[in-house]
């Protein structure tokens, strides 16, 4: 389910407010307040910026954010038919250069060549002359760098995402309202819940496609830092070079994508120093904050340190309940994220059928389910433990086959291990709990 994209309604809306403001017919506030009641996708200063470079470039302009081509393309067409061939002229150059700070951004990376076709076809339906050779030429130059092609992405309609996870309707409905809402959220819940897999499969339904590319991953530790994540000094073989964190690349490339969304992922969000690893951009990624710029500590030739966080980038964490080792997330970042409790799904009809589609021993499926709710009902009422201690039901999913040995052994090697850590201090209590499992 990508972004809702702009009418050619709401794209004449905008072009009209930014030129009565740039004549001076409505004030800025009545303008800013229009676009948010009636657009409110980006804000003024976007499509200011937008507006002002397309018709009135200067060298070595561009407008460094992420607009959909069809925008681009519209407010060209329009500037051509009020202000004639040398605004279009204006705007053409004002493109080209925006799709050259792409290409430079990114290391060849990202090549905006949608946008470059329709920059000569609106040259060639005005009889523009202008030349493309120096961008044909640099992408064909750099063709070692191009990436390879892969297939379309396979479509993930909301009838498969319900299938791949246990969760009824009503509770991914609620996480996507909150998800929308707060544009950050958190799955906490114990091992084997399936927070990872979530995470993937509902930012495939939010996209209505599988498509890794819009995804990234990566995993907190004490060790992780603000230069890994949003940007510092790295060491090269003669000197330090400033290097941009996963972080702040994948907002580039989201903000350079706008009418799609992106995924963020964090796993063990709560092993990391978050205050340490966001930095100032702990703000940044809060829903009314998104798009407002501040200038991080660093910069060079290459990145003058402006930097937003995009409208179009979610963020999902997963936090491990069961880990006694790891501190309580603090006030801070709480306050920006959604919390979501992902519990066991041993009594989720798609679990059984999941396992029964895998043609598992009917009989053992039922066993199975029967003993874990027993043995989380345990654990759920244990006082040194509770709910953020249950077992999950991943461990009985990625497998093509399970038979009685194979169960015991993910019991033996799994499970046991998690049951005598858990009552350390009751060996008693761990092994009838774990001779309770194996007695199918």
């Amino acid at each position: 389910m990508a972004k809702e994209k702009l009418t050619n309604e709401q794209m004449e809306l905008i072009f009209d407010v930014m030129e009565q403001i740039d004549s001076g017919k409505i004030r800025l506030l009545d303008g800013i307040n229009k676009l948010l009641d009636e657009v409110g996708k980006y804000s003024y200063n976007s499509y200011q910026m937008l507006y002002h470079i397309l018709k009135c470039m200067k060298i070595g302009e561009t407008f460094k954010r992420g607009f959909s081509y069809k925008i681009i393309e519209f407010f060209i067409n329009k500037l051509g038919e009020k202000y004639g061939k040398e605004i279009i002229k204006n705007s053409l150059e004002a493109t080209k250069g925006n799709i050259k700070y792409l290409y430079e951004q990114f290391d060849g990376k990202y090549k905006s060549k949608g946008l470059l076709e329709i920059c000569k076809k609106i040259a060639e339906k005005y009889n523009i002359d202008i030349s493309f050779d120096d961008l044909d030429k640099l992408f064909q130059d750099n063709k070692i760098i191009e990436p390879p092609i892969v297939e379309e992405p396979e479509d993930y309609t909301e009838e498969y995402f319900a299938k791949e996870v246990f969760i009824d309707k009503n509770k991914y409905e609620e996480i996507d309202k909150l998800l929308e809402r707060k544009k950050n959220i958190i799955f906490q819940g114990s091992p084997g819940v399936g927070k990872t897999f979530l995470a993937e499969r509902f930012a495939y339904y939010k996209m209505g496609e599988r498509n890794d590319k819009r995804i990234k991953m990566v995993q907190f530790h004490e060790s992780y830092s603000y230069e890994d994540f949003i940007i510092g000094y790295k060491p090269t073989e003669k000197n330090f070079k400033l290097k941009k964190g996963v972080f702040i690349e994948f907002c580039e490339i989201a903000s350079a994508d706008a009418d799609n969304d992106y995924f963020f992922i964090i796993d063990e969000i709560n092993r990391g120093n978050i205050s340490k690893i966001f930095g100032e951009l702990l703000m940044l990624i809060e829903s009314d904050k998104r798009n407002k710029e501040i200038i991080l500590p660093y910069s060079d030739d290459k990145f003058d340190g402006i930097f937003s966080v995009p409208e179009n980038l979610y963020i999902i964490g997963m936090m491990n309940t069961a880990d006694r080792s790891i501190a309580v997330i603090d006030y801070a970042l709480r306050r920006r994220f959604g919390i979501i409790d992902i519990e066991p799904a041993f009594n989720k009809p798609q679990f059984k059928n999941d396992l029964e589609n895998k043609n598992i021993d009917k009989d053992l499926i039922n066993k199975i389910i029967e003993k874990f709710i027993k043995l989380n009902e345990t654990i759920k009422n244990d006082k040194t433990l509770g709910k953020g201690y249950t077992i999950g039901h991943s461990y009985f999913c990625n497998r093509k086959n399970l038979n009685k040995e194979d169960y015991e052994d993910i019991i033996n090697y799994e499970i046991a291990p998690t049951l005598r850590e858990y009552w350390f201090d009751n060996e008693d209590k761990a092994e009838k709990e774990i001779k309770e499992l194996l007695n199918i």
